[in-house]
This record gives structure tokens, C-alpha cells and sequence, in this order.
């Protein structure tokens, strides 16, 4: 196979082609094609002569095996014989591979996550999440609960803990002493409108000039009470006669006061939540204090009273006296005291003959007048 030939016949005449190895890199070694003696018959017509075609894959695939074999090694290492087995079994080796890692990997731990790779979180289910919701709005309820009562334990507590906040009982007296609760009710009464006569000391436009009046008053040891506003009236007696409050007036003008006598209405008033008892006691109340105004205007004006205007004014002393204190509410009780007061003060200079004394009634009655203003 070191030489090949081509015989082509062309209009009649045959041509030979000839291919040879190369021996070397720039010569190349030409084939003289063998002369044969080929009987040729040229008497063929020209529809039947052969056609003569030239594999020329053929040659170029042999020239290309033979040009691969000339590149390569002299020696090549023997394929082995077993190939196409040990190709045959490297799938099957593979899938032994994967099958040992699928099986190592069911009773193996999972491997941990590389570092920086962050893991999928699962969302809590929605009862898991009612649930929390749940307990913390519990806690922090309770929790403000506690920092509330806390709060108020505090504000109740005193300042001082050694410091009682009321006087301590008596040690003889083992029974416990009971602050009675307030009272309330749903009645109404209402007091009737009157004039009254009274004895003015200033009018004021300002706060501290009418308590600056009332202290110069009570230095004196004179009476004061501050009723209305814009202005504010300072009084320093009440009667039911301006002469007479005239006649009261020229007793205080040795002390530095010169007092004005002038009458006042008293408007109608209505008051609210009482109870039986306070109804009551505005009624049986404001007879006693009509009949306590007179009688100490009279007597400060140098005058007597009478066995019939005493015992009248007992009996409405009486009366009010029976009404309890515990049965009153908080509006009345004041009103009570005053009137109470100033009697035991009118009772007082019966026995003393102390004028000092008739001056502490009037302040008590200026106390119950300012309740009616």
C-alpha cells in the first residue's frame, strides 16, 4: 500500500495518476505509474462506456490514517482487552457511589450549614402566635397592675414613717374609734330670702387688703367674716336693726375702726343632697339664728334680756340639739357648729357678764351668715 494508482480514460485515452509516501518535509517523492499493457477497445460506443468514479473519500481517509501513523509515536500502548467491559461497568460504579452517599445519608446527621449561609426560617404557625400574643399582653397587664397599686401605696403612705398621721388613743380606752362615713341624701330644701342688718368694716377690690382688714380685726379681738366678691365686704356684727349696729358701732371707734351700719338682703337659697335630718335643721336652725342675732346685738348695745325671750330661746336650742351630728351631711354640719357655738357663748355672759364673750358669739353668727350670703 505504499503506492496508488489512478487510471483514468479521457476522450479515448488513458492517463495514470500516481501517490507517495512523504519522506520528507520539503521533498516530496513522485510515483512513476507502471506501464501496462491494457488491451483497450475504442470500437465501444459512447453510451456504454464505463463510467469510471474515483473514491476519493477513500484515498483521503487512507492518506489521513497513514499521515496519523507517521505523527504519532512508533510505540502506542496496548489497548487492553477488556475495554468495553470495564467502560460498561463505570455507570453502574457511579450509581454505586450515589446509592452509598443516599445510604450513609439516612442514618448520618445532617451536616451544618457553612458559615455565612443563613438558614430559611419557618413562620410560627398562627395558633403558636395567638398564643404568645396571649401571654405577653397578660404580663405586661399584670406588670402595669402592680407598678399602678405600688403608685397608690406610695401616695397613701406618710412622708414620715415615725410620724403618726393622727393622735393615737388613749391607752385606757381599748374599744376602736369609728370615723363616721359621710352622709348623703336625695332631699332639697330651701332657705326664704331676708334682710339683716349688719356692721361693715371695708370693702375691698384685692385678696390681700381684705385679709389684711380681718387680721387688724382680730388683733382687736374683734369679729370678721369676708362675704361677696368685686367687691369683697369685710363684717364685723349682725343684728336686725341698723340703729342698733350704730350704737355697736360707737363702742369700737376707741379702738381705730370706724365701722359703717347698713342693711343686706339675703337671697333665696336651695340646697341639694340632703337628708331628713338636714331638712330639718335648716328649718329648726333658722329660727334659732334669727333669735340669736337679736339677742346679742342687745345685749352689746348695753340692753337686758327678758325671761320669755330666754326661754324661747332655749326651746329652739333644744330643738336643734336633738337633730345627731352623724345623721347631717357635710353641708349642714358647719352651720350646726356655728349656731351651737354661739349659744353656748350667749350662755356664757349670762353667767360672766364678759363682753368678750358676746364678741365670740358674733363671730360664730358671722360664720352662719356667710353659710346663708
Amino acid at each position: 500500500m505504499d503506492n496508488h494508482q489512478v487510471k483514468i480514460k479521457i476522450n479515448g485515452k488513458e492517463n495514470s495518476y500516481g501517490y507517495g509516501k512523504k519522506k520528507n518535509k520539503h521533498n516530496k517523492e513522485k510515483v512513476q505509474p507502471e506501464q501496462k499493457d491494457v488491451p483497450v477497445k475504442d470500437d465501444f460506443p459512447e453510451e456504454e462506456r464505463p463510467i469510471i468514479i474515483v473514491d476519493e473519500t477513500a484515498a483521503a481517509a487512507e492518506k489521513k490514517e497513514e499521515e496519523f501513523e507517521w505523527v504519532l509515536p512508533e510505540e502506542t500502548p496496548a489497548k487492553p482487552k477488556n475495554n468495553s467491559k470495564d467502560s460498561s461497568t463505570k455507570p453502574s460504579y457511579i450509581e454505586d457511589l450515589r446509592q452509598l452517599n443516599k445510604e450513609k445519608g439516612k442514618g448520618s446527621k445532617a451536616r451544618p450549614a457553612p458559615f455565612g449561609k443563613k438558614k430559611k426560617l419557618v413562620p410560627p404557625s398562627f395558633s403558636k402566635q395567638l398564643l404568645v400574643s396571649i401571654g405577653m399582653a397578660i404580663g405586661i397587664g399584670t406588670c402595669l397592675g402592680f407598678l399602678i397599686l405600688g403608685v397608690m401605696n406610695m401616695s397613701e403612705s406618710p412622708v414620715n414613717p415615725s410620724v403618726p398621721t393622727a393622735a393615737p388613743a388613749p391607752t385606757g380606752s381599748n374599744e376602736p374609734t369609728d370615723t363616721p362615713a359621710a352622709v348623703n341624701g336625695d332631699g332639697s330644701a330651701t332657705i326664704p330670702a331676708q334682710n339683716i342688718s349688719v356692721l361693715q368694716a371695708g370693702a375691698f377690690f384685692t385678696q390681700d387688703g381684705t385679709q389684711a382688714e380681718m387680721d387688724r380685726l382680730k388683733a382687736a379681738g374683734l369679729p370678721a367674716v369676708a362675704v361677696g366678691s368685686e367687691p369683697t365686704f369685710v363684717l364685723m356684727a349682725v343684728g336686725h336693726s341698723v340703729d342698733g349696729m350704730k350704737q355697736i358701732a360707737t363702742g369700737v371707734l376707741d379702738k381705730g375702726f370706724e365701722p359703717f351700719a347698713k342693711e343686706i338682703s339675703l337671697s333665696e337659697k336651695t340646697i341639694d343632697s340632703l337628708t331628713q335630718q338636714d331638712t330639718q335643721l335648716l328649718q329648726e336652725g333658722q329660727t334659732l339664728y334669727n333669735q340669736l342675732t337679736v339677742a346679742t346685738a342687745l345685749l352689746l348695745q348695753g340692753g337686758s334680756l327678758d325671761s320669755a325671750t330666754a326661754e324661747s330661746l332655749n326651746a329652739s336650742f333644744e330643738k336643734v340639739a336633738a337633730i345627731k351630728d352623724a345623721e347631717l351631711s357635710e353641708a349642714t354640719k358647719g352651720w350646726k357648729a356655728s349656731l351651737d357655738g354661739a349659744y353656748q357663748d350667749l350662755k356664757s355672759y349670762q353667767d360672766s357678764k364678759d363682753a368678750q364673750t358676746l364678741w365670740n358669739a358674733q363671730q360664730k353668727l358671722l360664720d352662719a351668715t356667710a353659710f346663708l350670703y
